[in-house]
């Protein structure tokens, strides 16, 4: 499977997420997304609203004033990093 992801910004307005597992949580003011790859994506931003989700694809879109994002990548175990 696939997991790389696509995220798009358009004009500061619309946020487009391909491979988004989950919504972690919402507000108008920051949405946290999982994404199938095992990170977080935060976006910061003023009146977000999500206007699409679909976990069966991945696809997310929301909408507002896109003001910045911020990835969190999977944590890797002790082992992985002692043995990578």
């Amino acid at each position: 499977m696939n997991n790389l992801h696509l995220l798009t910004i358009e004009s500061k307005r619309r946020l487009t997420v391909t491979q988004a597992k989950e919504v972690i949580s919402f507000s108008d003011k920051e949405i946290k997304l999982s994404l199938k790859d095992g990170g977080v994506l935060t976006v910061y931003g003023d009146n977000l609203k999500i206007t699409c989700f679909d976990d069966a694809n991945g696809n997310f879109t929301a909408v507002g004033v896109i003001n910045a994002t911020k990835y969190k990548e999977k944590a890797q175990t002790f082992i992985k990093k002692v043995f990578s």
